[in-house]
């Protein structure tokens, strides 16, 4: 009679990342949870100044942070670059 092996599978740390990942996703995702009534009101939020306004500053917040770390990685890029040169 032979053993059958009855390991239990093991997800890599990856995989949990990914899976913890989705579950956050999932649970801030609106479609089908949602009442009508519900959906009407961020529909008609999202129409209202002050909500395009916040949105607009953590956008532009955003994007200055990585304008910042653009800039630092050019330069970076170019003392990499004198320093390939100097090598030459």
């Amino acid at each position: 009679m032979s053993q059958s092996s009855s390991k239990t599978y093991q997800p890599t740390p990856e995989q949990i990342a990914k899976w913890k990942r989705i579950d956050e996703l999932e649970s801030s995702c609106a479609t089908g949870f949602l009442s009508p009534e519900e959906q009407d009101k961020n529909v008609e939020k999202f129409f209202e100044k002050d909500y395009i306004d916040s949105q607009l500053e953590k956008v532009r917040t955003h994007k200055e942070k990585l304008l910042k770390k653009l800039k630092s990685a050019e330069e970076y890029e170019q003392l990499l670059l004198e320093e390939k040169q100097k090598r030459s």
